[in-house]
């Protein structure tokens, strides 16, 4: 039994991490030492990242809302923005995945035999 807090750790951040990285990369010219520094991983994150061996997320490529909010996150760090208001914005971004039930899709390929389709964890309030 995973928790949506596990997949989100074990998929949905990487994921995110990777559109950042990218966008970092290609948009604000950062290296690869420049965005593991940023992010708080180590190089070799960024460059699996880079690769697509780490971060994937097929599904997810034409999501706009995601790419938006990876848009401004990279562009907070870029321009040196606050962690703390990085990370609220990290967070703004799970929290889109998960309200939408874009976390299910994750969630069926990781465990096949969980009945994700009947499960509303993630529509519960958090107490």
């Amino acid at each position: 039994m995973l928790l949506p807090s596990e997949i989100e750790a074990k998929a949905v951040i990487p994921y995110l991490r990777a559109i950042v990285a990218k966008r970092l990369m290609e948009v604000y010219d950062m290296n690869q030492q420049q965005v593991a520094a940023k992010l708080g991983v180590t190089q070799a994150a960024i460059s699996n990242y880079m690769r697509q061996t780490r971060g994937k997320r097929e599904k997810w490529q034409r999501e706009r809302e995601i790419e938006m909010h990876c848009d401004v996150i990279a562009s907070m760090i870029a321009n040196g923005a606050d962690e703390i208001d990085v990370m609220d914005r990290f967070n703004r971004a799970t929290d889109f995945i998960r309200k939408n039930r874009l976390l299910c899709d994750i969630h069926r390929e990781m465990e096949p035999d969980y009945d994700v389709d009947s499960c509303h964890i993630c529509d519960k309030p958090s107490s």
